[in-house]
């Protein structure tokens, strides 16, 4: 066995993730990337804990803003996990990818994704690369149609149609 960065990630890229754009706007400005770094914490109070690398501009954008909303991406939805995966392209350019609307707490959100949770921020811990934000949810909005996106081994996977 070995215990060292490039196995962690490789071992990583096995578990599968739904396919998330965190978005936030605010005092501390518009900003969404991709994530697959997205948790229940408890259902009473419905809470989430989001993991943001230190380095990337949405993780100063969050702690400023105090919210940020998780769009879970439906199966259909790869380019706008590209497009805001994408480093070339600015921050403010992602958001023509995707048809955007704004939630109650003023977040970016993603119009037909197949879940959403608009949040603030209870609490940000700094930990290894990352800031682990506990937050609380505001309001969530889950779609009929069951579809997710999935990254998995470094592929994104499409789940849809059962239930």
């Amino acid at each position: 066995m070995t215990n060292d960065s490039q196995s962690f990630r490789a071992a990583m890229a096995q578990l599968g993730s739904a396919v998330c754009i965190l978005t936030t706007d605010g005092p501390g400005g518009r900003y969404g990337i991709t994530a697959s770094a997205v948790t229940a914490v408890s259902d009473d109070p419905p809470s989430l804990i989001v993991c943001v690398n230190r380095g990337s501009g949405a993780n100063a954008a969050i702690k400023a803003n105090g919210r940020v909303c998780v769009n879970v991406l439906s199966c259909d939805q790869e380019d706008v996990s590209s497009a805001f995966s994408d480093k070339s392209i600015p921050p403010a350019e992602r958001f023509d990818t995707g048809h955007w609307g704004e939630s109650p707490l003023g977040n970016p959100i993603l119009a037909a994704t197949a879940a959403c949770f608009d949040c603030e921020i209870d609490k940000a811990v700094e930990y290894g690369t990352h800031t682990v934000f506990f937050c609380h949810t505001a309001g969530i909005e889950v779609s009929e149609s069951a579809t997710c996106l999935i990254y998995q081994g470094r592929a994104y996977h499409r789940i849809e149609g059962f239930g």
